[in-house]
Parts: C-alpha cells; structure tokens; sequence
C-alpha cells in the first residue's frame, strides 16, 4: 500500500515540479549565471555546511579558514555543486543533451564483465554529476542499474528523487531497509550492475576504519561485503563537469573478477585509495561540506541526505 499524501507534502511536491520545469527552460549557458546567483543569496541558508567545509579544508588540506586560497576554494566547490546539480535536473526528462566523453572506456569494461559472466560493483564519489552515472550505465547496458541510497526524511523529496530516478532509469535499493545486504549479492549474483556512492560517514550498520586524506576514516564496508560474496569486479567511475552540460566519465577496474579478496578491510581500502586519486584530481567538484571526520564536537550530527 503507497503511502498516503498529505496537502504540505503535496504542495512541496507541486514546488519541486515547478522548479524542475523551470530549470529546464533555462538555457544551457545561463546555468553558470544561475549558478552564481544561487551561491550569492544561497550562502546563508547553508551556514552549517560552509563551517564544516571550512573546517575540512583546514584540517584537512592544511587551508587556513578566512585565507585568500580558502575564500577562493569555497566558491569554486559550491559553484561547481550548484551548476552540476542544475545541469543533471535539466537533463533528467533528456539526458542526451549532456555531453559526457568517455563512454567508449566505460562500455568496455561492462562487456568485458559481460563476458565474464558476472555482475559489477561500481563506486563513486560526490563529486561532479553522480546521480547521472546511474543513468549512463542503464543505458550502456540496456538495462536499469541497482543504486544504493539514503532516504530523505521528508516524503515528498522523496517522491520527487524517485520519479527523478525512475526518469534516469535506475532502480533504487535503500541502504536502511531490512536485509539490504541480501538484496545487493542478489543484484550481482544475478549479473546485475550496482552503484554506490560511498564517501558519506557511516549512519548506523556495518562499517571500516581505512585511511583516508592521511587520516583514518569510517567507510561503509558493505560494498566489499557484497562483492566479496559475489566474486565480482569493482569498477570506479566518476563523472567530472568539464563545462556548461560537458562531463567526461573517469573509469577504472579497481578489483578484477574472480579476485580472492576476502578480507573487508582490505576491499574497502582499494576502494576508498581510488576515490582519494580521483578527489585529488578535480578537489573543488567533491562535496568538502559532508561531516565525515567529526570535526568538532560541537557540529551536529549529519542528518541522512540521499546518495547514489
């Protein structure tokens, strides 16, 4: 049984349509003045999100809060977030107006999974347009593709994310639903495709403490897990904003098919030293304003946000 709509989420859901339909009458070469607008009167309503981001750049990349190269750093990183996320909701009733390269790397390596005979773990990062991944997968395979996600608290974002999905072709597992674990070795027993997002600190469930940026850092361990158990390949793929709707799909086979890793520890390790290699390559495109090192005590707990 569906799940009964109130008339707040309803005229939430209504805002998020109209918004949508906006968006997508917008040129393509406005986004970026979009962009810049949004990041302008946005600031305020994100204050959290900008002292963590300041505190990672800190304590992380050795940026020193209110320097010229901080200041610089984190307006690149939100501009770059808000021109992805405007340019992946323009495309998502038609994704072929995005330009994205590297197709050709990534087909490849899902035939040769192919002829394999198993499925695929893929990884990524927030970093760039990941939401589009899903789809780009779904349609090099001709087949939807397994995403992992959070639920958003509020029912109607989630209706919305849904029907953005579904647009996208992607099937979603939540990550809080009971034996998700199960669901995902299915998925790749079967020869399905999976997806994961995985940079976000942990909320509940399993884990793995692996080194991250120099510092130890929890990672959720049940992709390994599930690769583990399923004898398949992990392949990393980021999709990196190159210009106004222009992407370029970064791809690698991580951890080959048939591999004897059997220690969770070690898979999640290669995973999260793929991810690192990737970050380092277009830093101002990561998401630097997750929680994910538990900075100061006095920031509080990172409320659930949807990944892919």
């Amino acid at each position: 049984m569906s799940e009964k709509t109130t008339c707040k989420e309803a005229v939430l859901l209504g805002l998020y349509d109209c918004l949508l339909f906006l968006i997508r009458l917008t040129p393509k070469l406005m986004i970026p003045y979009v962009a810049q607008g949004v990041c302008f009167f946005g600031r305020r309503f994100v204050r959290r999100d900008v002292g963590i981001l300041r505190d990672n750049l800190e304590q992380v990349l050795d940026i020193p809060k209110g320097c010229f190269a901080a200041e610089k750093f984190e307006k690149r990183t939100f501009f770059n977030h808000v021109c992805s996320a405007l340019e992946t909701l323009k495309s998502c009733c038609n994704p072929d107006k995005l330009q994205i390269e590297g197709k050709e790397k990534l087909s490849e390596l899902i035939e040769k999974g192919r002829k394999e005979g198993s499925g695929c773990l893929f990884i990524t990062a927030h970093l760039g347009s990941w939401e589009v991944i899903g789809w780009v997968l779904s349609k090099l395979s001709n087949s939807k593709c397994h995403v992992l996600a959070r639920q958003p608290n509020c029912k109607a974002l989630r209706r919305f994310f849904e029907k953005f999905r579904d647009r996208l072709g992607m099937e979603v597992l939540f990550a809080d639903r009971p034996l998700i674990l199960r669901d995902m070795v299915k998925a790749l027993k079967s020869g399905g495709f999976l997806a994961v997002a995985m940079d976000q600190r942990p909320v509940g469930g399993r884990r793995a403490s692996v080194e991250f940026f120099g510092r130890e850092t929890d990672f959720v361990c049940g992709p390994a897990i599930a690769a583990g158990m399923a004898g398949c390949p992990v392949v990393a793929v980021f999709c990196v904003r190159k210009g106004p709707m222009q992407y370029e799909l970064i791809s690698r086979e991580v951890v080959p098919t048939g591999h004897d890793i059997s220690d969770t520890n070690e898979l999640t390790q290669i995973m999260a030293t793929e991810i690192e290699r990737v970050v380092n390559l277009y830093p101002e495109q990561w998401a630097w304003h997750y929680d994910r090192w538990q900075i100061e005590e006095s920031i509080a707990p990172v409320v659930p946000e949807p990944a892919s």
